[in-house]
């Protein structure tokens, strides 16, 4: 591991994070300390950093929780490094080809409402010089599929759009990886291109405060949260229309 990441234990499972890029992504190493076979999710910039949390664990996928860049530009190392697949659900299958339309037309790519503070500090959101963009093809992720990694330990998925039309989540033990649909104080973007309100609203309402109120919540960006913690607050996040 690096300088930076961290590491929780949830029974046979260890959750490993790297905190890379512009945006702070939170990029995830998940796997069994008994098989050592291991998922990658989100490897969004800084493919050396998210490669040093994968030691000597065998890793047997990458998942997208959706395709924005700043899931996206650690993936063509990560993935020729590992030989491993790339799973991503279907309905996303239009947001990287948007992703690098937009940055052939404006020089940059769109990262929301940091966009115009990005431009004017001189930092605008582009891939780091050297890297290689990635153009390869992905395996389907399905709602309710179950990724093992050993005899007590999978990731269970669950179809959350609204931020992108294809955003999953993943549950792994008492946590669950939210991608960008949840975070600490309500969901994530749906100014964005192909996201939608009341769409990511169902996905939160639906499946993700079904879980157990203990469960903890792990973003694409930030702290850690509870579904406990969250769930009151459903109706406000409504009424606010963000």
């Amino acid at each position: 591991m690096s300088a930076g990441d961290t590491e929780v234990m949830d029974g046979d499972l260890v959750i490993r994070t790297a905190v890379v890029g512009t945006l702070a992504t939170n990029a995830y190493v998940l796997f069994d300390r008994l098989t050592h076979r291991a998922i990658i999710v989100d490897p969004g910039d800084e493919p050396s950093r998210v490669l040093d949390a994968t030691g000597d664990l065998h890793v047997t996928g990458v998942v997208l929780t959706h395709a924005h860049w700043d899931r996206m530009l650690g993936l063509a190392a990560v993935a020729d490094h590992t030989g491993a697949p790339v799973l991503a659900h279907r309905a996303d299958a239009a947001v990287w080809p948007h992703e690098q339309r937009h940055l052939s037309e404006h020089g940059h790519f769109d990262a929301g409402t940091a966009t115009e503070h990005l431009v004017a500090c001189g930092c605008p959101p582009v891939p780091p010089q050297g890297i290689d963009l990635w153009y390869g093809s992905s395996l389907a992720l399905e709602d309710g599929a179950r990724l093992r990694l050993g005899e007590r330990t999978e990731l269970r998925v669950a179809y959350t759009p609204g931020h992108m039309p294809g955003g999953v989540s993943l549950r792994a033990g008492r946590h669950v990886l939210t991608g960008d649909t949840l975070f600490p104080g309500g969901p994530g973007l749906t100014g964005w291109p192909l996201s939608d309100f009341a769409t990511i609203i169902d996905s939160i309402r639906d499946r993700l405060f079904a879980l157990p109120d203990d469960t903890v919540v792990l973003p694409g960006h930030g702290r850690s949260t509870t579904i406990a913690t969250e769930r009151p607050h459903l109706d406000d996040w409504i009424a606010r229309n963000w």
